[in-house]
């Protein structure tokens, strides 16, 4: 992981009001920053007219989940799933 990553990560996090969200296009993951934390609070669905299968959809929304909860944790901001 690049430094300039972690940078991003703060400075993003910084850049959220309380409450704000921050959609991620590539994997239609929508998070929330509540506190000191970014909430994963919604998954953009499958629809059927999508170029791929609900099995790979779902594999890369779970990557990418993975991926920012590594990078955002790494700058010291926990990142988890709505509950």
């Amino acid at each position: 992981m690049r430094d300039s990553d972690i940078v991003w990560c703060l400075s993003h996090f910084k850049s959220l009001s309380e409450g704000g969200t921050w959609a991620v296009p590539r994997s239609g993951l929508i998070f929330s920053k509540k506190g000191q934390k970014l909430v994963l609070t919604a998954l953009m669905p499958y629809d059927p007219a999508m170029p791929v299968s609900a099995e790979q959809l779902k594999q890369v929304q779970d990557e990418d989940y993975e991926a920012i909860k590594e990078h955002f944790n790494a700058a010291g901001i926990e990142v988890k799933r709505e509950s």
